[in-house]
Parts: structure tokens; sequence; C-alpha cells
């Protein structure tokens, strides 16, 4: 069975029918006042009506002796990610919204792979040190000048980047050896006052 963003998507897929949907965005109508307006036949309108109603994009009432069809406005109100993408509570769009604002913020502030300066912001600079941080392997322990020398390669101020990764709890120094937590809490940074 097909799914239905397929099923949306393949009904809206018609000139005609995008005509019927733009009319009833406007107001509520009746079959024979949409052929009027739309220059069809009654005929034909019923036909994509149906298409409409079975795609659950229209929702029919009776008034006397018509059938008013109307827009389901909450399918419209969608974004076209919302649509498509799996059914899971919204989830995978917001992994999806918080992946483009990693790229994006990285694209700012390390477009070469280099950071010349560090966001002010706290979430944009976790972001950067969460990059820096991936080039270390979780569970093995470094010298300090082994941290220096990883970090000084995308960014100079390594101090204040090292005090970061201890600060939160993704690293721990117990006399100048940082051992990389394999398992940092990647939340905790919100416990940390920029």
């Amino acid at each position: 069975m097909e799914n239905n963003a397929l099923i949306l998507l393949k009904t809206l897929a018609d000139d005609t029918r995008l005509r019927i949907v733009r009319a009833l965005f406007e107001k509520d109508l009746y079959v024979e006042l949409l052929a009027e307006r739309l220059g069809l036949t009654p005929a034909t309108v019923s036909f994509h009506m149906k298409k409409l109603q079975q795609a659950g994009l229209v929702d029919a009432r009776r008034e006397q002796y018509y059938t008013i069809y109307s827009l389901r406005r909450d399918i419209f109100s969608h974004s076209l990610e919302q649509i498509v993408l799996p059914g899971d509570g919204g989830e995978t769009v917001e992994r999806l919204r918080e992946e483009q604002y990693r790229r994006k913020v990285l694209k700012s502030f390390m477009p070469n792979g280099v950071c010349e300066q560090l966001p002010a912001q706290l979430k944009k600079r976790v972001i950067v040190f969460r990059e820096i941080f991936a080039r270390f392997t979780p569970g093995r322990t470094y010298t300090e000048k082994e941290v220096n020398a990883i970090i000084s390669a995308v960014h100079t101020d390594y101090c204040t980047v090292r005090r970061g990764f201890v600060a939160m709890g993704w690293m721990d120094r117990t006399n100048g050896v940082y051992t990389v937590n394999p398992d940092p809490d990647w939340e905790r940074y919100a416990e940390i006052n920029g």
C-alpha cells in the first residue's frame, strides 16, 4: 500500500486539482460553482473532488441541495518536510533541523576545517567544540602536550577549548593526563555559563 505522502503528492500532481485547491483556499464551494469559476464541466470537477477526498485533502458536507467542499487546512499548514518524512512524532524533522543548523554554524566558523574565532553564543560554541572533540579517540588518554597539538591544528586558543572539554565533562584531567570520556553527556553544556 502506498504511504500517505506518496498519495498526497500524486493527487496534487495534477493541474486541475491544483486549480480546485486554490479556489477552495479562498472559500468553501460546491461542484457547480467550482465548475463555473474554473471553466470546467461539473462531471470533471466531481471526478477530481473524489480524488481530493480520497487523499484526505477535502471534506464534504451537505447544505440543503448542495454538497459543499472545504479544504482540510491542517494538511496544508504542514511543511513539505513534515509531509514527506516518516511520521515519528516530529523527531526526524527536529534532527534534520538540528543538522542543518550545525552545518550552518560550521560553515560560518570553520569554513576550511579551521576555526579562526570561537562563537560567542554557547550553543554555537558547543557545536564547534564537538567538531574539534571528534578528533580525539574515546576512552584514550593523552598528555597535555598531545591535547594542545590536536586542538591547535584547528584553533590557536587551545587552552580555552581544552578547559571547555573538561568543564563539560567530555574529558577528565588527572595529574596533567587527559582521558577522553567514551560516553559524554552532550546536554551537560546547558549547565555551563558561557
